[in-house]
């Protein structure tokens, strides 16, 4: 008989969100003068998290065999919502007039991507 299987997700929510409060605080350090680097590292790694939360509380809010419909339609809106989410967030940060460098925006949300691949192939 197979045991329910559902991964600590918060904890990893937890570890991403103090790498990405201690990523932030030493981007803020190393560019006291202005505020784009710290600001595009706090908002690349909430773009990778909050779509991430999102597809982790619908993803694996059901479990079992009885279930499976259920757990196939959560994972796909899952997964479509988490794509929605973030193209919003992008859309979001360039419209708006916050300073953002690009590359430290786009090189913190990979970080952030990878961390969740490599705290999910942990688990496994």
């Amino acid at each position: 008989m197979a045991s329910k299987y559902k991964p600590p997700i918060l904890q990893w929510l937890g570890i991403e969100l103090t790498l990405l409060a201690l990523l932030t605080a030493v981007a803020g350090f190393v560019d006291v003068a202005s505020s784009s680097i710290w600001v595009s590292c706090l908002l690349g790694g909430m773009v990778a998290i909050v779509p991430h939360a999102y597809f982790a509380g619908l993803a694996w809010r059901f479990s079992g065999a009885r279930a499976a419909p259920w757990v196939v339609r959560s994972f796909y809106r899952g997964e479509s919502g988490k794509f929605v989410l973030t193209l919003v967030g992008f859309g979001l940060i360039f419209g708006s007039p916050l300073p953002v460098q690009p590359l430290v925006l786009f090189t913190t949300y990979c970080l952030f991507l990878a961390i969740q691949v490599g705290l999910a192939a942990r688990q496994a």
